[in-house]
C-alpha cells in the first residue's frame, strides 16, 4: 500500500522532486507496523484518562466538590466523543500523517490556503510540545509527592523537578527512536493501563476507611469565589486534559494499513475505554473520599486518605507514575511525526534533515524526534526560570489542540457537509452534532480557561494564558514572513 502523488495543483517539477525525495527515503514511511490495537494503545496511552483523574482532582475539587468532578467528567466525555467523531470523519476522508494542516490545505480557499495550512501546522506542533513539557514535569512532581508523604519535613526545590524533567525527556526520546518497538510496547502499555486501573479501583473500594454520603456527594463545595456556573467551567480544565491529545493516532496514517478505517476505529475505541475506565476511577475516589474539606487532594494523598495506609497509597501510586512516564514516551512520537510531516513541506529550517527517515533499525525521523525533544527541553528551562511563566505556557496546550481541530472543522461546515467528499466513517446528523459540540466547547474553553482558578488571586497565582497565546501568534506570524512564506508548500501524498 504505497502512497501516490495527487496531480492537482502540482507542477511536473514538484512531482519529480517528490519522487526523488521518496526514492531517498526522506518523505514517505514504507514501514506499517501498527494495527488498530496498537494505535489505540498509543492514543489512549497519551490521553491516559483514568490515571489522569487522581492527577488533576486537586485542582478540580475546590471549584465544586464531588459534583464538579462527576458532572465535569460526563461533560468532558461528551466533548471527547464529539472531538473523536470529528477527527474520525476527517482522517477517514483524508488519511495523512500531517492531519489537521493537510485537511486545511485541501479545504481552505486557494488565496488563504498556504498561510492557513502553515498556521494550523505550527499550532499543532506547539501544542504537542507544550503537552510534552506538561507530562515531563508531571512525573517528578508526583514522584516527589511520595517523598513528601513519607517524609513530611521534605521541601521540594524547583531544580529537582528540572533535573528529572530533562532526564525523562532524554530517556523517552531515546525510547521512541525504534519504530518496530512502538506498536508492541503501546499494546503492552494499554494492557498494563487497564490492569492497573482495575487494581486501583478494587483496592480503593476494598480498603476504604471512609465513605461519602449521598448528601456530600451531591453538595456543591465551591471555594473559588467565582459563581458556581463559572467555577464549574473553569474546574473542567483539569478533567479536560483527561480527554486531550486525541489527534495522536491520526499522525500514524503512513504507519498503519488502511488508515481511513483503522484510525477512526482507534479514535472511537479510545473514547470508549477512556469513558468507562475513567468513570470507574471517578466513582472509586468520590464514593470513598468522605466529606469534602479544605485539605490536600494530591493523588497520593487521596489514596492515603481512602486506604489509611501509606504503603498502600505508595503501592497504588507507582503504577500511575509508570503510566504517566509512558504517556511522555507516546508524546515524543506525536511531536516527532508532526515535525517530520511539516518538514516534508519545507515548513522548518533544516527541513532536509528533519524530513529524513533513518534506515534500519530505526525507520524513524530521528532528527525530527531530536528537534522536538530540544523544544521540550527549552520549555523545561523556562520552568527553572519562572514557574508562573511555565504553567501559563503549558496551559495553552489544550487550547491550541482545540484550535487545530476547529480550523478544518469550520472549513467543512463552510463548504457544506453535504458537499464534503467523505470517507467510510461518516454520520451526516451525528457528525454535524459532533462538529457543533466541539466548536462550541472550543469557544467556551478559549474564554474561561484563561480565568484564574480563584476570583481573588495574587500576582503569583495569575494565569497569563491570553498573553502567551498572543506571543505564540506573533511567533507563528514572524516565522511565516521571515521563512515559510517563500519555502512552505504542501505536496500531498494520499494513502490508498
Amino acid at each position: 500500500m504505497k502512497p501516490r502523488e495527487i496531480p492537482q495543483g502540482v507542477t511536473e517539477l514538484e512531482n519529480q522532486t517528490n519522487k526523488i525525495a521518496t526514492k531517498h527515503g526522506r518523505t514517505t514511511q514504507t514501514q506499517k507496523p501498527f494495527n488498530t490495537l496498537s494505535a489505540i494503545g498509543i492514543g489512549y496511552g497519551v490521553t491516559n484518562t483514568a490515571v489522569g483523574i487522581p492527577l488533576v482532582i486537586a485542582t478540580t475539587i475546590p471549584l465544586g466538590g464531588s459534583p464538579q468532578v462527576f458532572w465535569g467528567f460526563l461533560l468532558m466525555a461528551v466533548v471527547g466523543l464529539a472531538t473523536a467523531t470529528t477527527l474520525a470523519e476527517l482522517i477517514s476522508a483524508m488519511p495523512h500523517p500531517g492531519g489537521q494542516y493537510i485537511w486545511v490545505n485541501k479545504l481552505a480557499p486557494e488565496r488563504y490556503r498556504r498561510g492557513l495550512s502553515y498556521t494550523t501546522a505550527m499550532i499543532s506542533w506547539i501544542s504537542a510540545i507544550a503537552t510534552g513539557a506538561s507530562g515531563n514535569l508531571s512525573v517528578p512532581l508526583n514522584a516527589f509527592s511520595i517523598v513528601t508523604l513519607l517524609r513530611p519535613s521534605f521541601v521540594y526545590q524547583r531544580w529537582m523537578g528540572f533535573l528529572m524533567f530533562q532526564v525523562i525527556n532524554v530517556v523517552t526520546c531515546l525510547g521512541a527512536c525504534f519504530l518496530h518497538v512502538l506498536p508492541s510496547m503501546s499494546s503492552y502499555i494499554l494492557g498494563f493501563n487497564v490492569l492497573s486501573v482495575g487494581v486501583i479501583v478494587v483496592t480503593l473500594f476494598a480498603t476504604s476507611s471512609t465513605h461519602t454520603s449521598a448528601t456530600n456527594f451531591f453538595t456543591i463545595n465551591n471555594v473559588s469565589g467565582w459563581p458556581n456556573g463559572v467555577a464549574f467551567i473553569i474546574g473542567c480544565n483539569g478533567i479536560n486534559w483527561c480527554f486531550s491529545c486525541l489527534d495522536v493516532a491520526t499522525h500514524l496514517a503512513e504507519e498503519i494499513p488502511s488508515p481511513e478505517t483503522n484510525i477512526p476505529k482507534a479514535l472511537i475505541w479510545t473514547i470508549v475505554i477512556a469513558s468507562s475506565s475513567g468513570m470507574l476511577m471517578v466513582l472509586a475516589i468520590l464514593l470513598n473520599i468522605g466529606p469534602i474539606e479544605e485539605a490536600s487532594y494530591s493523588g497520593v494523598d487521596i489514596f492515603y486518605r481512602i486506604t489509611d495506609s501509606k504503603a498502600a497509597a505508595v503501592g497504588l501510586w507507582i503504577p500511575v507514575l509508570i503510566l504517566v512516564l509512558a504517556s511522555v514516551w507516546g508524546i515524543q512520537t506525536w511531536q516527532s511525526r508532526l515535525a517530520w510531516t511539516i518538514s516534508r513541506e519545507s515548513g522548518f529550517p533544516l527541513h532536509p534533515h528533519f524530513s529524513k527517515i533513518f534506515p534500519h533499525p530505526f525507520y524513524t525521523p530521528i532528527w525530527s524526534l531530536l528537534g522536538s525533544a530540544v523544544g521540550t527541553a527549552l520549555f523545561g528551562c523556562l520552568y527553572l526560570a519562572s514557574e508562573l511563566a511555565f504553567n501559563s505556557l503549558i496551559a495553552t496546550g489544550i487550547l491550541l489542540q482545540y484550535l487545530s481541530y476547529s480550523i478544518p472543522t469550520l472549513l467543512v461546515l463552510w463548504h457544506g457537509r453535504s458537499n464534503f467528499r467523505h470517507g467510510h466513517f461518516w454520520y451526516p446528523r451525528l457528525g454535524l452534532l459532533a462538529n457543533l459540540i466541539m466548536l462550541a466547547w472550543t469557544v467556551t474553553a478559549l474564554i474561561f480557561y484563561c480565568f484564574p482558578s480563584y476570583a481573588e488571586v495574587r500576582a503569583s497565582q495569575m494565569k497569563y494564558v491570553s498573553a502567551v497565546m498572543m506571543l505564540i501568534a506573533v511567533f507563528i506570524i514572524s516565522l511565516w514572513f521571515l521563512y515559510a512564506k517563500t519555502s512552505y508548500k504542501v505536496v500531498e501524498l494520499v494513502m490508498h
